[in-house]
């Protein structure tokens, strides 16, 4: 655990540092970022602050955004997506459950598994539910040419000797 943790955390800085961890130039007010209104959030994401609209961007991956969403409706299906595209899976989750997504991938040469998913909380209402259910997001790049398959599974990550409460599987195929 502490292994995945210390390799996810190596490569996010890796990755803030290939993209110049997000820094603008304040003083050129021609700069692109100093103009368009966005902003670097602490979960890696840009959100956009200049519409009426306010919305979150896709999440950024070595400079790429996400070209293949996928939700719990991909379950049995088969993906194909290009050498060096990235993907990512959104899943209903609660946390305050104890249940949450575990992924697994048949041939991490093809497919690498980016960071650790992100949790986004229930949308807020005008009611707000204690103990609704959110999303977790887990972001794949694609690194090879292959096949491999996820395997995700929800469970409380403590409960080794009992099945998973759901399992999705997606074949993915890199051209």
């Amino acid at each position: 655990m502490f292994t995945k943790l210390t390799l996810s955390i190596i490569t996010i800085i890796l990755l803030f540092s290939l993209a110049g961890c997000g820094t603008t130039d304040q003083s050129n007010p021609n700069s692109a970022e100093a103009s368009n209104g966005s902003q670097n959030t602490p979960s890696g994401t840009i959100t956009d602050t200049t519409g009426a609209d306010n919305y979150q961007m896709l999440p950024v991956i070595s400079g790429k955004v996400a070209t293949l969403k996928l939700d719990a409706t991909a379950d049995g299906t088969t993906q194909q997506i290009k050498k060096g595209e990235a993907m990512s899976i959104t899943l209903e989750s609660n946390p305050s459950t104890g249940y949450s997504w575990y992924a697994a991938i048949s041939n991490i040469a093809v497919l690498a598994q980016m960071g650790e998913p992100e949790y986004t909380a229930p949308a807020e209402s005008s009611t707000p539910m204690v103990g609704a259910a959110g999303a977790q997001t887990f972001l794949f790049q694609a690194t090879e040419i292959g096949s491999t398959t996820i395997t995700l599974e929800y469970k409380r990550g403590w409960e080794t000797d009992v099945a998973p409460e759901k399992t999705i599987t997606i074949t993915v195929e890199v051209k």
